[in-house]
This record gives structure tokens, C-alpha cells and sequence, in this order.
């Protein structure tokens, strides 16, 4: 790990942005550079599944289903090429967040 010292300002940045995951419970966490490393480990996790949600189908509705099945490629693909970058859906970012939480905390005592 790196010995770089961090100023104030990155930490209240990054306890910022962390709060749209967590909550208000950031404000006592022990922000350090592993947490800087996690939040890199998070936003990975949460493009992992962005790129799988652009590829679930959407409700059938009445019609063919051959028609809607056709379709339904169609638009996954542009889904996923056409989405801008810093968009992320919703549920990534919770089950991402979830399961990082504890890794969070740890790092607030050197693990």
C-alpha cells in the first residue's frame, strides 16, 4: 500500500459520493486509501451487472412472441452500446454496495 497521504478534501469527497450507497453511516467511517481502492472495486461491480441488466428482456406483451423476442435483442443491444457511461441502474448499485459493505468496514481497521 502506497504512503501517500490524503487531504481532508478527498476524504469528505469520497464520503460524499459513498453516501448515495450507504447512507448517513459513511459520516463515521475511518476514510483511508483502501477505501479509495474498494470504491474502485465497487464501481467496477456495479458495471459488471449494468452490462448483464442491458441484456434481460423486457415484459411480453400481446403480440408474437417470435416478433418479441426479435426485438428484444434488438434493443438489448442498443442498450448496451447507447448507454452513457455514468449511468448506472439502480439495483447494481444496491446489491454492489451490499456486498461490498463489509469490506468497507474492515478497512477501517487496516484489514
Amino acid at each position: 500500500m502506497s504512503l501517500q497521504k490524503m487531504s481532508e478534501e478527498e476524504k469528505n469527497d469520497l464520503r460524499e459520493i459513498l453516501r448515495n450507497f450507504y447512507g448517513n453511516q459513511v459520516d463515521s467511517w475511518e476514510i483511508t486509501l483502501r477505501s479509495f481502492e474498494l470504491f474502485g472495486e465497487l464501481i467496477g461491480k456495479t458495471k459488471q451487472c449494468d452490462v448483464s441488466m442491458n441484456f434481460v428482456p423486457r415484459p411480453y406483451v400481446a403480440g408474437s412472441p417470435i416478433k418479441w423476442a426479435v426485438t428484444q435483442i434488438k434493443k438489448s443491444v442498443t442498450r448496451h452500446f447507447l448507454k452513457p457511461e455514468n449511468k448506472h441502474y439502480v439495483i447494481c448499485m444496491k446489491v454492489s454496495a451490499y456486498a461490498m459493505r463489509t469490506k468497507f468496514l474492515l478497512s477501517q481497521h487496516g484489514l
